[in-house]
Order: structure tokens, then sequence, then C-alpha cells
């Protein structure tokens, strides 16, 4: 963590990590792929934060929104709460509550934070004597890993909205020798970081086994994250719905995996995750054609061969597609609210009426229904979309309003070239790097929380 000048935390939830987790990254990863941005925002940002490297580096990564900054003066140790993940975004809540008084007049994206970082199902503090310190040292270089939790506030004072989000990486080092606990402990630095540590440290750095998840978010300033909530606080309430379906609403991309392995085994090929990652979201015979030409099987079997083989698997297969998690309740929640939904899929009719066969009444609660083979381009291209918004009552709605879910970097892609909200939804294999490009990240629908979309609440 980096070192702090805001008050430490004492209390994490029991039990383990949270349900929450992100991609495996060996290095020290940071923020994915970069949306188009302006090079002036719609709003400038107002930073609450007394840390002079949280500032340096949101001027460095978000320079179009300036560089204004304010510090809040709470007492965070009066914000107790079991989980991590609530606990920093209830700080992060309460260090805007008492700025916002100092912003009156002004139109402004007000932007709080706050870590704890958390280690044997504790939260720990800046060390408060050098035994303590060589206990959290001793733990690090046995194997247990820091996990560093981020909560972050943006509040839109033009329009009011509030959003919020929460981030948690965990870093992991070899076995490092006595010599670098002295030297940490001469340094002294490590007494002003929470957790006792500091990833910057060189001598440490040399003992660091793995990331799971980014170094910002180590760091405390969580890039990804904190762009895709920019991005929400500015957008206007959802009003429409579109849904993907493959691997966001059923779980079928088990069995194209499945189905695809079995047919590469006679071609002793590998079917790789970065492989599915460039497939997800097209239309069949475009990703089958993606497969063909990245494992140089062109003149071993045709595009149009490979997809009547993955047929008769897939027959078998998509029979059983069950819901994904949150799946019923969210679909369920808001049809009981009236608000509009469809699903835009790049699967053909025929292999959604395959899939579906379980859940007919629950897909029958969608407006409608826009199949790959009604739309002459595949995603990343947004005609599937446009074509979805264009058949709800009344023609389609203001873009802006439509709230695209999505599972794949391609249906991302196609949603934001729509102009419409777009949250994602990734498998846990998806690479960092295909990520945050999005309005928000879930790791499960479970997670969703429509009040943050302006839609009612569960």
């Amino acid at each position: 963590s980096r070192p702090s000048n805001g008050t430490a935390h004492q209390l994490c939830a029991p039990g383990g990590p949270p349900k929450r987790t992100r991609g495996k990254c060996s290095a020290m990863a940071g923020e994915g792929p970069e949306a188009k941005r302006p090079r002036v925002a719609e709003l400038p940002v107002v930073l609450g934060t007394q840390s002079k490297w949280r500032r340096e580096l949101f001027a460095k990564h978000f320079a179009e929104y300036g560089s204004d900054f304010m510090s809040a003066d709470i007492d965070e140790k009066a914000i107790r709460m079991e989980r991590p993940e609530e606990m920093t975004v209830a700080i992060a809540s309460a260090k805007a509550d008492a700025l916002l008084p100092h912003l009156a007049g002004r139109e402004v994206l007000l932007v709080c934070m706050d870590q704890v970082v958390c280690c044997d199902g504790s939260v720990r503090e800046k060390p408060e004597s050098e035994t303590q310190a060589r206990a959290f040292l001793e733990s690090y270089r046995s194997g247990k890993g820091a996990r560093c939790v981020n909560g972050i506030v943006v509040h839109n004072t033009r329009t009011g909205r509030r959003v919020t989000g929460c981030d948690s990486s965990t870093i992991f080092w070899k076995p490092f020798p006595d010599a670098v606990i002295e030297h940490l402990l001469a340094e002294k630095l490590i007494f002003t970081c929470a957790g006792g540590f500091t990833a910057e440290d060189l001598q440490m750095q040399a003992y660091l086994e793995r990331i799971e998840g980014t170094l910002d978010s180590i760091e405390g300033l969580p890039i990804a994250a904190l762009r895709s909530l920019l991005l929400r606080a500015v957008a206007p309430a959802a009003t429409h719905i579109l849904f993907d379906m493959d691997g966001l609403l059923l779980d079928t991309e088990s069995a194209y995996t499945v189905a695809q392995q079995e047919i590469l085994d006679r071609f002793g090929k590998k079917f790789t995750w970065d492989l599915k990652a460039k497939m997800m979201g097209r239309k069949a015979l475009d990703a089958v054609q993606i497969l063909i030409d990245d494992l140089g099987l062109e003149g071993e079997i045709s595009a149009e061969d490979f997809l009547k083989d993955r047929e008769q698997l897939l027959d078998k297969l998509f029979a059983d597609a069950k819901l994904m998690p949150g799946v019923d309740r969210l679909v369920r929640h808001l049809h009981k609210h009236g608000v509009p939904m469809a699903v835009a899929t790049s699967s053909h009719r025929r292999h959604f009426d395959l899939k579906t066969g379980r859940h007919r009444e629950l897909f029958g609660l969608m407006h409608h229904i826009v199949t790959g083979d009604q739309v002459s381009k595949s995603k990343p291209d947004p005609e599937i979309f446009f074509e979805a918004a264009r058949r709800f009552d009344g023609g389609a709605p203001e873009s802006s309003r439509v709230l695209v879910f999505e599972d794949a970097p391609n249906g991302v892609e196609a949603g934001r070239a729509a102009s419409m909200q777009v949250c994602h939804v990734p498998d846990p294999n998806l690479a960092l790097s295909l990520r945050g490009d999005s309005h928000g990240e879930l790791s499960s629908l479970e997670e969703f929380r429509p009040e943050d979309w302006g839609l009612p609440g569960f």
C-alpha cells in the first residue's frame, strides 16, 4: 500500500475473502484498454484526498478532468462495518458528505476513496511497534497475501447522482531474507503504511511473486474502476435494458468450449482463453473463421464444416443450459417495475430456441428478442444493439439511456460504439487487458445494484 496521512482501520470481515475476485496476473498490470476520451471532460473533478501520490497519479492518468484537490476531516474509526468492501465505501461516502458543503454552487465530480489492507481475516493498521511490523512482514514472506480493498465514491454535484464501487487486489511475495526486513525497519516508511508494507520498495520488489489484480489497485488508486465510475456519474438514468445471452444470462460458454475442443483434438490443437475472447460476441461463421485463422487450420477444415460438426455436438449440450447467478432475480425485478428489456444475442434463432427451452417463461418477460441471423454485422459492430433498441414501443430511446449487459469484450465495444451505457460481467478468466472500457464491471449479476444506474432498487 502507499503511505497514508489518514486514519488506519481496525476491523475486517470474518470468514475469509470477499466473493468478488479479479483475474490473476503475473506482472504488475495497470489499466486496461482506454476508451477515446476528450481533452477536457464534461465536468471537472475535485479529488478528495490528502495523499500527494494519489494527486500526482490522478493528474497523470486523468488529465482531462483537471487537478483540483480537497481533503476531508472525518473520524474514520467511527465507521465500522463487518465487510471491508462495505466499510471502505461508507468511509469514502462520509468523506464526500463532509466535502459537499464546500462545493456549493460548483458543478464538479467529487471523487473520494478509502483503502484497507486485509490479511489473515483482519484489517491491518499501520504498525504501532517494531514487533508488530516484524510480525506483518513474517506473514508476507511465509506466503500470505495482502489484500488491498478500495472503496470509491463519485458524486455529481450538477445532478446529485452518486455512484459507488469497490475494487480489490492481492499481492504475494516469495520468501525474502532477514536483510529485507531489517532494511524496511530502518527505512521506517512501512510505519506510515496500512498493512506495514510498500509495494514500491526495490528490495521487496525483487521478491514479488504475483499480483492478483492490478498494481494501481494495490497502491490505492484503481484506474480502470475509477474511469468506469466517472463515466457512469455523468450518464443519465437508464430507462431501457439490452441483454446479451451466452455467458451472461445462460451458462452456455462452457458448452462451446467443450464442443470446440472435441473438434480441435482431431488436429492436435488447443482452444485457449485468449482465442475464446477473440471469438466471443461474434456471429458463428465469423467466430469460427477467426479460430481457423488463429490456429492455422486453413486447408484442413473449412469454417462451414467446423460449424456443421459443432452444431451436432452443441444440440445435446444446449438443452441443459442453466441460468447464470442473479439472472432470475434481476429480470423479474425489472419486469415488475415496468422497465423495458430485450435480448440482443449473436446466436441464431435455432440455437436461441434450444438454449432457452428450459426458461421460456423467463425469456417471455422480454419485450422482444433479436438474434444474430436478423442482422448483417457481428459485434463489435453496434448494428444488433441499434436494431434491438429500434424495436421498443415508441421507437428507439435515447442511446445514452439504454443499459447494455455484456460478458464479451466485443459486446462491450459494440455497446460503447452505440453510445449506450455498458455493464460488463466478464468471465473471471478474461485477461485484465481486455477489461476497463465499460461503465461498470461486476463479477456476477448478483452484485448488480439497480439504483446505481437510476433504476428501481431491489
